[in-house]
């Protein structure tokens, strides 16, 4: 069987060539400028100001790991890119550095650039927020609108200012894809799927133009607590009746009506705002706290960044102990071969587990998988690799972030114990084969493929002439097979028969609080839950240091991402003139199918994956 049609290998291969001559470019360019400001890029270490406030302004989504190669995004902060992630782990760790410091008298979030996040990952910022407030401290909140991610983490503050100009707006969580069947039709593609579990959904927008009952069923059921669950941390927060965000979303217009379509006033009727401030009645209330800046006219602040360079946080947590808990991360698709952060690579992952497995120093591990699954094959690689790390004896605990579903969940099975967020998505347990083909359009077009072979299956599984009933019969075989194997591995994983497991596999998704019930996870609790467990198994008690292990960067990239990150820290931002192709909110969801359609690779078009994609 082919890895993939002759057409996606073409647009790898171009793409992959532009790709590499823009790097080399962009390269050549910033080489010049660093040189020009190297002396420059050794700059003064950052001073904490005596009172200050800590300003936490998550810059796009909230992520477990940063996606892309250091020096891609280390050129793009020399050229004024903004970024669009950032490290769960950064912000809770300069906020948590910051809860007994004297140095910082206030929170200030400041939410306007924040793009959203899992719930998870939010409610992990928003626990940090609740830790900073036990030390008496303020949190205040601002923005010039919310969004419904943006309020979340506002809703943790002591008090929440929004603009007068600005809006609250509560669309709650949905669950829709981009279907393509018809598309197909109309230029004669048929895409081949083949699949076990009427749950088993995600190459179902190829085939189908609507959602399946089975997949609305469940897609109903999972939106359904996480709202629900964002509504309970929502009006827990602000101390509001329990059903207050429901109604506000419910009665909206209604409200618009009697404010005269004045959606500021709304939110503060409604008690979701404290006030209505403009910007510069926000920065007088700060510098009533922690002073004024003489320089600036503004209050006395520190970013994340600066500030965790100038405690020296970013590096190691729980620093001393006599153990070590590495903390390895999988975030995004599971892919074969090598590749950059942001996706998981079966071998670049497996390096990194390997290098674990042979450091003495490492008591025990972590692995946090943020992950809808991907290439089978690829899957297998880390499972190897992590059955090895534990055959050294050394503890392995997963710790599941927004999603862990299917290959995301199947590399979970490697260990002595799973936790899950309560909102984790996770499950799917099923297996995947797509293969399209093509020759109907081909003839269409008064081509045809002709030829002998030395077996019946010469001429099969090419996308220019199709797959005969026999080799359809051979890829559902396989895809059965793969499904068998997967039930047994979650049966002899988690102790259940295989009955029990093959009840709610399927496909079908759950939550992390769902999971467990259904023995599919150990635990509800943290990422710090889960590396506390580690510790406890590896006997280290409250001694020990957590630390991340992440792929390593050669000589010359860690030379390079140094000189461009200090370049852009020493002469800020180097703009550079030109348009950048942005695509409108309605492409928005054609454009996630056909990148991550792009990405799968698996050697046998396998795959463990889902589209669980929860907005």
């Amino acid at each position: 069987m082919a890895s993939s049609s002759p057409l996606v290998r073409f647009f790898r291969a171009i793409w992959g060539g532009l790709n590499f001559f823009r790097r080399f470019v962009h390269l050549i360019l910033m080489f010049v400028i660093v040189i020009v400001f190297v002396g420059l890029s050794s700059t003064t270490p950052v001073v904490v100001p005596q009172s200050a406030a800590l300003v936490v302004a998550p810059n796009g989504a909230l992520v477990e790991q940063l996606s892309g190669e250091p020096i891609d995004r280390a050129i793009n902060e020399l050229q004024g890119r903004s970024e669009t992630q950032t490290l769960v782990r950064d912000v809770v760790k300069a906020i948590d550095e910051a809860t007994d410091d004297d140095r910082i008298g206030a929170l200030f979030l400041r939410l306007d650039s924040f793009g959203g996040g899992s719930l998870p990952e939010m409610r992990t910022v928003a626990a940090a927020v609740e830790r900073f407030k036990i030390s008496g401290k303020p949190v205040i909140a601002a923005g010039d609108s919310f969004s419904q991610a943006q309020y979340y983490l506002a809703a943790t503050a002591d008090e929440i200012y929004m603009h007068p100009s600005g809006a609250l707006f509560f669309q709650g969580f949905g669950y829709f894809r981009t279907y393509f069947a018809s598309a197909l039709e109309k230029i004669s593609v048929d895409w081949h799927v083949f699949k076990t579990g009427d749950f088993k959904s995600a190459f179902d927008n190829f085939v189908r133009d609507d959602m399946s009952e089975e997949e609305k069923a469940e897609g109903e059921a999972l939106i359904a607590q996480l709202w629900a669950a964002y509504q309970a941390d929502v009006v827990r927060h602000r101390s509001l009746e329990p059903d207050a965000v429901q109604r506000f979303a419910d009665s909206f217009l209604t409200r618009l009506k009697l404010t005269g379509g004045d959606m500021a006033l709304a939110a503060e009727e409604a008690g979701f705002v404290d006030a209505l401030w403009t910007r510069d009645r926000v920065k007088a209330r700060l510098s009533s706290i922690v002073g004024e800046d003489e320089e600036t006219g503004s209050f006395h602040q520190v970013g994340i960044r600066d500030y965790l360079a100038a405690v020296d946080g970013t590096a190691v947590e729980n620093p001393g102990g006599s153990g070590n808990v590495a903390v390895i991360v999988a975030a995004g698709d599971i892919l074969d071969g090598s590749q950059p952060p942001g996706t998981i690579g079966g071998d670049s992952l497996a390096s990194v587990i390997r290098k674990a497995r042979l450091d003495d120093s490492v008591s025990a591990v972590v692995l946090r998988v943020d992950s809808p699954g991907g290439s089978q094959f690829a899957s297998e690689v880390i499972m190897r690799e992590l059955e090895l790390l534990r055959a050294r004896g050394t503890p392995v605990v997963v710790s599941m972030g927004g999603i862990a579903a299917s290959g995301g969940y199947i590399i979970s099975l490697q260990s002595d114990e799973i936790w899950a967020h309560e909102t984790t998505i996770t499950g799917s347990i099923g297996v995947l084969v797509m293969f399209p083909t093509y020759q109907r359009a081909l003839e269409r077009l008064g081509i045809n493929v002709d030829g002998v072979g030395t077996t019946a299956w010469s001429g099969d599984f090419r996308p220019d002439r199709g797959i005969s009933e026999e080799g359809m019969e051979i890829i559902q075989s396989s895809v059965e097979s793969s499904y068998r194997r997967f039930i047994g591995q979650v049966a002899e994983s988690r102790g259940l028969t295989e009955d029990a497991v093959t009840a709610v596999a399927g496909g079908r998704v759950w939550t992390g609080k769902d999971a467990v019930e259904n023995g599919l996870v150990d635990k509800v609790g943290t990422l710090q839950d889960a590396i506390a467990s580690a510790a406890g198994m590896a006997g280290l008690g409250d001694d020990y240091k957590v630390t991340y292990m992440e792929k390593e960067l050669s000589f010359s990239e860690r030379l390079l991402v140094q000189m461009f990150s200090g370049a852009a820290r020493a002469v800020g931002p180097v703009r550079w003139s030109g348009n950048e192709l942005t695509l409108g909110a309605a492409l928005d969801g054609i454009r996630r199918e056909i990148e991550s359609l792009v990405r799968l690779n698996d050697p046998r078009n396998t795959y463990y994956h889902c589209f669980c994609d929860v907005r």
